[in-house]
């Protein structure tokens, strides 16, 4: 690209080039993906001069620092969120007339009716601290975060193998439901290249399927697949993930 381009240009550039970027005749009729197939033509060569002037040293001490760091934060805000979830209310709830929750919430079995709570809470900030973990991996770049942009289905951008990928992740195989699953390979396959990645291996078939992700050009990563590829050791994380749940499991029910 010749000179190196600063950082603080980058959203200048891409708003003064993604409207000249012109759309494949078969794009789809969503201004939410045209918007971000443009702008992501845009960022691509700043993508790749960036990453060609990156040091890939993977600095495990400071990647174990950093996971640390992100599980110790989510510790904290699921016990500080999940203390107040009580059924003190209930009394207030009841005079109110308004409907209970579940079964368990009108039987008073506070445990039961805690738990599934405890159990969507939990999983949802999960899902997002996962996503930082990936991001301190230098193979990989979040724009939301690097420039505030936004780009439709996508939560980073992954190189490897001196290509880039824009990449959507989800928590396990099988979090997406079937119709989501279609809607994930219409917000990927609009571009280059793409992968659709399964943080855990952990679920029953995935979603989209490996057929579907092949048939649409999209690379599919579960597991170990993709931690690999940015650097960072899948069983250390989630040996550090799971003794977080535990002592988030102990402090929840420690009565």
């Amino acid at each position: 690209m010749g000179q190196k381009i600063e950082r603080s240009q980058w959203q200048q550039i891409i708003q003064q080039q993604k409207d000249q970027i012109i759309l494949p005749s078969d794009f789809p009729n969503d201004a939410e993906l045209r918007h971000t197939y443009q702008v992501a033509r845009a960022l691509d060569p700043l993508l790749l001069d960036y990453f060609n002037n990156v040091s890939f040293t993977i600095d495990k001490e400071q990647i174990q620092q950093g996971t640390e760091s992100i599980l110790t934060r989510f510790k904290a805000e699921i016990l500080k969120g999940l203390h107040t979830k009580t059924l003190s209310d209930q009394t207030e709830k009841n005079a109110k007339n308004q409907r209970f929750s579940n079964i368990f919430e009108f039987a008073g079995c506070r445990k039961l009716y805690l738990s599934s709570i405890y159990t969507r809470v939990i999983s949802e900030n999960l899902g997002h601290k996962i996503e930082e973990i990936a991001n301190l991996s230098p193979y990989i770049f979040n724009p939301e975060s690097e420039l505030s942009i936004s780009l439709k289905g996508i939560d980073f951008i992954v190189f490897w193998q001196t290509d880039l990928y824009y990449g959507q992740m989800k928590t396990k195989k099988d979090t997406l439901t079937g119709s989501q699953g279609s809607r994930s390979i219409n917000e990927l396959r609009i571009h280059p290249r793409s992968m659709f990645i399964a943080a855990l291996d952990m679920g029953a078939g995935t979603n989209p399927s490996k057929k579907k992700a092949e048939a649409a050009g999209i690379r599919l990563e579960v597991g170990e697949s993709f931690w690999s590829k940015i650097g960072i050791g899948y069983s250390e994380m989630l040996n550090k993930i799971a003794a977080t749940l535990r002592d988030i499991e102990q402090e929840l029910y420690d009565e």
